[in-house]
């Protein structure tokens, strides 16, 4: 099957990373959602799916209106998500939280882009990982403050877990500006699991895996508990933990 191109980055970066565009060849989901002025709107997108998938969502936000978009993958299959979220209006806000688990040859791609286009736009992105195995991800996040979003503030975060040394990681934050007096962070974090963690938790009882389990969830919960559907969200920690095992 011929591949297409999913979603790709504002800005292209070197060639040699491989990471300016998300290919895929599964059959793409595609989701389009306006939010009013003045409203509030949860949206959340979790794949358990044992199959190849492929996303692409995009969200306008008016003037005084606030999301919060939560993302969780612990699919089997390769997982590729383009998910575009607008400021438009003025004093409009997102908050963007992500989980994701990679095992066995699994690919996952990510592109998440919040552009901030209104006057005093508020975008935090906090995304939050563990790769085991072979799995190869490549996480691309950018906060993009566009010509005439003063006074906006933005922060972009994401924290890998690395379990095995045979994962392949590429991450990719941006931060583009095209206005002046805005206010933007972003960061990476990548390393293995805490050693002294682990020995604190073996010494209270808990076996290697036991205590590298409660480390992911520890990181995961944030996020995942604020998935407002409990039989969904025990079934994400139920396939996390057998996973981790």
């Amino acid at each position: 099957m011929d591949e297409k191109i999913l979603g790709e980055i504002p800005l292209n970066t070197w060639r040699w990373l491989g990471v300016n565009k998300i290919k895929t060849s599964a059959p793409v989901e595609e989701k389009f959602f306006d939010v009013p002025d003045g409203e509030t709107k949860i949206f959340s997108d979790v794949n358990l799916s044992e199959e190849n998938v492929a996303r692409k969502i995009k969200i306008s936000v008016g003037a005084g209106a606030k999301i919060e978009f939560i993302s969780a993958d612990l699919g089997r299959g390769d997982f590729s998500s383009n998910v575009e979220i607008d400021l438009q209006g003025d004093d409009s806000s997102a908050n963007f939280d992500a989980v994701y688990f990679g095992d066995g040859q699994r690919k996952l791609e990510f592109n998440y882009v919040i552009r901030q286009r209104g006057k005093r736009t508020q975008a935090t992105m906090n995304v939050r990982g563990a790769l085991s195995d072979r799995s190869n991800k490549i996480f691309r996040g950018t906060l993009d403050f566009q010509r005439g979003a003063k006074g906006s503030t933005g922060r972009e975060l994401e924290e890998v877990i690395i379990l095995s040394p045979g994962t392949r990681n590429r991450s990719v934050p941006l931060m583009l500006a095209a206005e002046d007096e805005v206010d933007g962070h972003h960061a990476v974090s990548v390393g293995r699991l805490d050693e002294e963690k682990i020995f604190y938790l073996m010494s209270r009882g808990l076996d290697k895996s036991e205590a590298e389990r409660l480390i992911v969830e520890a990181a995961f919960n944030p996020v995942t508990e604020k998935i407002s559907d409990e039989n969904l969200r025990a079934q994400l920690l139920e396939n996390l933990r057998r996973r981790l095992e």
